[in-house]
Protein backbone atom coordinates (compact mmCIF):
# COMPACT_ATOMS: atom_id res chain seq x y z
CA UNK A 1 0.00 0.00 0.00
CA UNK A 2 2.77 2.29 -0.50
CA UNK A 3 0.70 4.75 -2.70
CA UNK A 4 -1.42 7.80 -1.25
CA UNK A 5 -4.70 5.57 0.19
CA UNK A 6 -2.38 3.76 2.27
CA UNK A 7 -0.56 6.79 3.66
CA UNK A 8 -3.66 8.21 4.08
CA UNK A 9 -5.71 5.30 6.18
CA UNK A 10 -2.76 4.55 8.68
CA UNK A 11 -2.79 8.24 9.27
CA UNK A 12 -6.63 8.09 10.06
CA UNK A 13 -5.91 4.62 12.10
CA UNK A 14 -3.79 6.52 14.24
CA UNK A 15 -5.97 8.89 15.25
CA UNK A 16 -8.57 6.94 15.58
CA UNK A 17 -6.33 5.12 17.95
CA UNK A 18 -5.59 8.16 19.75
CA UNK A 19 -9.51 8.87 19.78
CA UNK A 20 -9.96 5.92 21.72
CA UNK A 21 -7.24 5.75 23.77
CA UNK A 22 -9.16 8.88 25.42
CA UNK A 23 -12.49 7.46 25.16
CA UNK A 24 -11.61 3.44 25.66
CA UNK A 25 -13.26 0.62 24.03
CA UNK A 26 -16.35 0.92 26.78
CA UNK A 27 -17.27 3.58 24.38
CA UNK A 28 -17.71 1.81 21.34
CA UNK A 29 -21.03 0.51 23.01
CA UNK A 30 -22.53 3.93 24.80
CA UNK A 31 -21.61 5.75 20.94
CA UNK A 32 -21.71 2.83 18.21
CA UNK A 33 -22.22 5.10 15.26
CA UNK A 34 -19.45 7.87 16.57
CA UNK A 35 -16.51 5.27 14.85
CA UNK A 36 -17.66 5.67 11.55
CA UNK A 37 -18.35 9.56 11.56
CA UNK A 38 -14.74 10.31 13.12
CA UNK A 39 -13.50 8.02 10.54
CA UNK A 40 -15.11 10.07 7.84
CA UNK A 41 -14.29 13.35 9.60
CA UNK A 42 -9.96 11.90 9.95
CA UNK A 43 -10.10 10.40 6.26
CA UNK A 44 -11.49 13.83 4.36
CA UNK A 45 -9.31 15.60 6.83
CA UNK A 46 -5.89 13.74 5.72
CA UNK A 47 -6.51 13.00 2.42
CA UNK A 48 -6.86 17.09 1.95
CA UNK A 49 -3.59 17.25 4.48
CA UNK A 50 -1.45 14.61 2.24
CA UNK A 51 -2.40 16.66 -1.28
CA UNK A 52 -0.97 19.98 0.58
CA UNK A 53 2.16 17.83 1.82
CA UNK A 54 2.98 16.65 -1.70
CA UNK A 55 1.56 20.36 -3.73
CA UNK A 56 3.19 22.34 -1.48
CA UNK A 57 6.56 20.32 -0.26
CA UNK A 58 5.06 20.80 3.68
CA UNK A 59 8.09 20.45 6.62
CA UNK A 60 7.08 19.78 10.17
CA UNK A 61 6.81 23.39 10.97
CA UNK A 62 4.27 24.15 8.28
CA UNK A 63 2.01 21.16 9.38
CA UNK A 64 2.23 23.17 12.95
CA UNK A 65 0.59 26.15 11.39
CA UNK A 66 -1.69 24.22 9.54
CA UNK A 67 -3.01 22.65 12.68
CA UNK A 68 -4.15 26.21 14.16
CA UNK A 69 -6.45 26.67 10.49
CA UNK A 70 -8.12 23.47 11.07
CA UNK A 71 -7.83 22.63 14.47
CA UNK A 72 -9.45 26.04 15.11
CA UNK A 73 -12.42 25.24 13.55
CA UNK A 74 -12.67 22.10 14.80
CA UNK A 75 -12.53 23.22 18.62
CA UNK A 76 -15.25 25.78 17.87
CA UNK A 77 -17.50 23.48 16.18
CA UNK A 78 -17.01 19.83 17.09
CA UNK A 79 -15.15 19.72 20.29
CA UNK A 80 -16.65 22.59 21.30
CA UNK A 81 -13.98 23.24 23.82
CA UNK A 82 -13.24 26.24 23.19
CA UNK A 83 -16.49 27.47 24.41
CA UNK A 84 -15.95 26.32 27.87
CA UNK A 85 -14.72 27.67 30.55
CA UNK A 86 -13.92 30.51 29.16
CA UNK A 87 -12.07 33.93 29.47
CA UNK A 88 -11.12 36.68 27.32
CA UNK A 89 -14.10 37.01 24.65
CA UNK A 90 -15.43 34.19 25.41
CA UNK A 91 -13.07 31.64 24.41
CA UNK A 92 -10.82 29.26 26.16
CA UNK A 93 -7.49 30.16 25.08
CA UNK A 94 -5.28 27.92 27.25
CA UNK A 95 -7.03 24.77 25.84
CA UNK A 96 -7.46 26.40 22.10
CA UNK A 97 -3.69 26.87 22.53
CA UNK A 98 -2.56 23.57 23.56
CA UNK A 99 -4.60 21.20 21.86
CA UNK A 100 -3.58 23.01 18.50
CA UNK A 101 -0.03 23.08 19.28
CA UNK A 102 0.61 19.75 20.70
CA UNK A 103 -2.65 17.56 19.89
CA UNK A 104 -3.34 18.86 16.85
CA UNK A 105 0.38 20.03 15.51
CA UNK A 106 2.82 17.61 17.21
CA UNK A 107 1.01 14.60 17.84
CA UNK A 108 -2.13 14.49 14.91
CA UNK A 109 -0.03 16.05 12.30
CA UNK A 110 3.97 15.41 12.15
CA UNK A 111 3.97 11.75 14.43
CA UNK A 112 0.78 11.13 12.09
CA UNK A 113 2.19 11.65 9.06
CA UNK A 114 6.01 10.57 10.33
CA UNK A 115 4.84 7.53 11.23
CA UNK A 116 2.05 6.60 7.99
CA UNK A 117 5.23 7.42 5.73
CA UNK A 118 7.31 4.43 7.72
CA UNK A 119 4.15 2.06 7.40
CA UNK A 120 3.04 3.01 4.01
CA UNK A 121 5.97 4.57 2.51
CA UNK A 122 4.39 7.95 0.59
CA UNK A 123 4.48 7.42 -3.66
CA UNK A 124 5.69 11.13 -4.39
CA UNK A 125 4.82 10.85 -7.98
CA UNK A 126 0.98 10.56 -7.18
CA UNK A 127 -1.14 12.86 -9.18
CA UNK A 128 -2.59 16.10 -6.96
CA UNK A 129 -6.38 16.50 -6.51
CA UNK A 130 -8.47 18.05 -8.37
CA UNK A 131 -10.64 21.00 -7.87
CA UNK A 132 -13.72 18.26 -8.09
CA UNK A 133 -12.19 16.64 -5.36
CA UNK A 134 -11.04 19.16 -3.26
CA UNK A 135 -14.57 20.37 -3.25
CA UNK A 136 -15.86 16.90 -2.20
CA UNK A 137 -13.31 16.63 0.79
CA UNK A 138 -14.86 19.21 1.55
CA UNK A 139 -18.31 18.69 1.56
CA UNK A 140 -17.53 15.48 3.16
CA UNK A 141 -15.73 17.08 6.06
CA UNK A 142 -18.37 19.82 6.42
CA UNK A 143 -21.13 17.47 7.01
CA UNK A 144 -19.31 15.81 10.14
CA UNK A 145 -19.00 19.25 11.48
CA UNK A 146 -22.98 19.61 10.71
CA UNK A 147 -23.57 16.57 12.32
CA UNK A 148 -21.77 17.17 15.80
CA UNK A 149 -23.47 20.45 15.43
CA UNK A 150 -27.09 19.15 15.20
CA UNK A 151 -26.33 16.41 17.93
CA UNK A 152 -27.16 19.14 20.78
CA UNK A 153 -24.42 18.37 22.48
CA UNK A 154 -21.88 21.09 21.47
CA UNK A 155 -22.54 24.78 22.69
CA UNK A 156 -23.55 27.07 19.91
CA UNK A 157 -21.09 29.69 19.02
CA UNK A 158 -22.22 33.56 19.18
CA UNK A 159 -21.20 36.28 16.92
CA UNK A 160 -17.87 37.40 18.06
CA UNK A 161 -17.16 33.91 19.03
CA UNK A 162 -17.60 32.99 15.59
CA UNK A 163 -15.84 35.88 14.70
CA UNK A 164 -12.81 35.05 16.41
CA UNK A 165 -13.00 31.35 15.23
CA UNK A 166 -12.15 33.28 11.35
CA UNK A 167 -9.79 35.46 12.37
CA UNK A 168 -7.97 32.85 13.94
CA UNK A 169 -8.19 30.87 11.04
CA UNK A 170 -7.39 33.10 8.03
CA UNK A 171 -4.25 34.63 10.33
CA UNK A 172 -2.73 31.54 10.37
CA UNK A 173 -3.69 30.55 6.57
CA UNK A 174 -2.46 34.03 5.76
CA UNK A 175 1.13 33.31 7.71
CA UNK A 176 1.35 29.39 6.21
CA UNK A 177 0.63 31.07 2.44
CA UNK A 178 2.92 33.83 3.18
CA UNK A 179 5.71 31.04 4.64
CA UNK A 180 5.42 29.11 1.57
CA UNK A 181 5.91 31.70 -0.70
CA UNK A 182 8.96 32.99 0.23
CA UNK A 183 10.67 29.73 0.47
CA UNK A 184 9.24 28.33 -2.86
CA UNK A 185 8.36 25.40 -1.65
CA UNK A 186 6.77 24.07 -5.06
CA UNK A 187 10.02 23.42 -6.09
CA UNK A 188 11.81 21.74 -3.47
CA UNK A 189 11.96 17.51 -3.82
CA UNK A 190 10.12 15.45 -1.31
CA UNK A 191 11.62 13.14 0.74
CA UNK A 192 11.69 10.68 3.69
CA UNK A 193 14.54 9.38 5.96
CA UNK A 194 13.67 7.84 9.11
CA UNK A 195 14.79 8.71 12.59
CA UNK A 196 15.30 5.97 15.35
CA UNK A 197 14.33 8.91 18.01
CA UNK A 198 11.32 9.15 16.14
CA UNK A 199 10.29 5.18 15.54
CA UNK A 200 10.95 4.98 19.37
CA UNK A 201 8.35 7.79 20.03
CA UNK A 202 5.85 6.70 17.60
CA UNK A 203 6.02 2.81 19.05
CA UNK A 204 5.76 4.01 22.33
CA UNK A 205 2.93 6.14 21.97
CA UNK A 206 1.16 3.60 20.15
CA UNK A 207 1.76 1.23 22.93
CA UNK A 208 0.55 3.89 25.52
CA UNK A 209 -2.31 4.45 23.84
CA UNK A 210 -3.71 0.63 23.39
CA UNK A 211 -2.65 -0.06 27.00
CA UNK A 212 -4.91 3.25 27.49
CA UNK A 213 -8.22 1.91 25.46
CA UNK A 214 -8.18 -1.59 26.39
CA UNK A 215 -7.17 -1.21 30.40
CA UNK A 216 -7.94 1.85 31.70
CA UNK A 217 -11.34 1.73 31.10
CA UNK A 218 -12.64 1.89 34.83
CA UNK A 219 -13.21 5.59 35.53
CA UNK A 220 -15.37 6.75 32.56
CA UNK A 221 -16.64 10.84 32.97
CA UNK A 222 -18.13 13.43 31.15
CA UNK A 223 -15.02 16.05 30.08
CA UNK A 224 -16.75 19.14 28.52
CA UNK A 225 -18.92 17.24 25.76
CA UNK A 226 -16.95 14.42 25.51
CA UNK A 227 -17.49 10.75 27.30
CA UNK A 228 -13.40 9.44 28.44
CA UNK A 229 -11.65 7.57 30.79
CA UNK A 230 -10.60 9.69 33.53
CA UNK A 231 -6.78 7.61 34.30
CA UNK A 232 -6.56 7.62 30.76
CA UNK A 233 -7.12 10.97 30.16
CA UNK A 234 -4.35 12.03 32.32
CA UNK A 235 -1.78 9.02 31.26
CA UNK A 236 -2.75 10.24 27.66
CA UNK A 237 -2.28 13.51 28.69
CA UNK A 238 0.47 13.57 29.83
CA UNK A 239 2.76 11.27 27.32
CA UNK A 240 1.44 13.77 24.65
CA UNK A 241 3.10 16.83 26.44
CA UNK A 242 5.67 14.61 27.08
CA UNK A 243 5.82 13.13 23.47
CA UNK A 244 5.78 17.41 21.97
CA UNK A 245 8.43 18.24 24.35
CA UNK A 246 10.37 15.07 22.95
CA UNK A 247 10.12 15.81 19.39
CA UNK A 248 10.57 19.85 19.93
CA UNK A 249 13.99 19.09 21.72
CA UNK A 250 15.05 17.35 19.17
CA UNK A 251 14.75 19.53 16.36
CA UNK A 252 16.24 21.88 18.32
CA UNK A 253 19.60 20.36 19.08
CA UNK A 254 19.37 18.38 15.70
CA UNK A 255 18.43 21.55 14.30
CA UNK A 256 16.72 19.59 11.57
CA UNK A 257 13.15 18.62 10.74
CA UNK A 258 10.91 15.53 11.74
CA UNK A 259 9.88 13.89 8.02
CA UNK A 260 6.37 14.36 7.50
Amino acid sequence: MGNRWGTILVATAFNLLFEYSLRGINNLVMQPLLPLILFVAYFSLFTMVEDLIVRFRFKDYHLIILAFTFGTVYHFLVSGAALLQTSFAGVNWGSLIFVNAVWWGALQLVMTFYLANRAAPRDVNHSLMTKGGWAFFLILNGIVILLFQASGAIPRANVLQILLMILIFLAFAGLLWKILSKTSQRIVPIGFSRLLAMDFLCAATLVVFIVSAIFLTFDPFQSGTSNINRTAGIVVTVWTIISAASMLSYRLYARRSIPV
